[in-house]
């Protein structure tokens, strides 16, 4: 880091090596450094302190993404199960089949996940030679609850449906990022996230919360309006205020050492991107 012109003002060196053997590593903390410019390979006004604080802030992000992915997940299955119950043409047992015949793979992992389940085992002893759908999507993981939504959708079409099918691959990519801890706050705009060609949806969607529609090349946010959107259509009024007011804790973390980022306009666009996602939760 001392070679890169990496500082050690805020905070020591003594403090930055105990923060590394107890709080975080290497290689994700210094992750954060992309967002800094430099010249000639040695980093202009960076701070060991900011990148500290952007792992913090992170951290933050991906708690609170984790929390709207699992609700959007909930509302797939709930949306999904009350489709096929309301559905006169299915017994809740035949269309698991069909999907076996059509994605085994899929239909394998779902199986095996319940088996390997120490909390499902009961589920599986009783289920599995023959799973009726709302066994089966209890333990679906979100890859594989998209691939039996599709499967349904090219069965019975719907407009719904449809919505659903143009947002959930892309709100996926946010649910991995987040449930594998992956660095949300890097490379944004730039060209290893660019998406040179945003779903028309998205971009439909982005318009509804006062989203430059040319900021959606940008592959997170393109993806983040995807997973909010979906929310918007999926969970309840009571766990929208709720993410609503857990956004906003994003928010104001994001502004506790504002002064380390005002240089950065990446980190300052998306900021102001995750505000109006965050205000649309409680929009009509």
């Amino acid at each position: 880091m001392k070679e890169r012109n990496i500082q050690f003002e805020i905070v020591s060196e003594s403090e930055a090596i105990a923060f590394m053997e107890s709080n975080n590593y290497y290689f994700k903390l210094a992750s954060f450094r992309k967002n800094f410019p430099k010249l000639n390979g040695k980093y202009l006004n960076l701070d060991f302190a900011y990148l500290q604080d952007l792992a913090a802030i992170d951290a933050n992000l991906r708690r609170y993404l984790s929390d709207v992915s699992l609700a959007v997940e909930h509302g797939l299955k709930v949306k999904i199960l009350d489709l096929i119950t309301k559905n006169k043409n299915e017994d809740g047992y035949s269309i698991v089949q069909e999907f076996r015949n059509e994605k085994p793979k899929s239909y394998g992992r779902v199986l095996s996940y319940l088996k390997a389940n120490s909390y499902s085992r009961d589920l599986y002893k009783k289920h599995h030679k023959e799973p009726a759908i709302w066994v089966f999507l209890e333990v679906a993981p979100f890859g594989d609850l998209s691939q039996f939504i599709e499967f349904y959708y090219k069965k019975y079409p719907s407009r719904p449906l449809k919505v659903i099918i143009n947002n959930m691959r892309f709100a996926k990519n946010i649910r991995n990022a987040a449930a594998h801890s992956n660095p949300i706050l890097v490379n944004l705009f730039t060209t290893e996230d660019f998406l040179p060609h945003p779903t028309q949806a998205v971009v439909s969607e982005a318009n509804l919360m006062s989203i430059d529609p040319k900021l959606l090349t940008d592959m997170k946010v393109h993806d983040l309006v995807a997973l909010f959107y979906l929310n918007k259509l999926l969970t309840s009024d009571a766990a929208r205020n709720h993410f609503y007011e857990h956004g906003q804790m994003v928010l104001t973390r994001f502004n506790r050492h504002s002064n380390y980022y005002e240089t950065l306009p990446s980190i300052n666009q998306f900021k102001a991107i995750l505000s109006n996602i965050v205000d649309y939760q409680l929009t009509n």
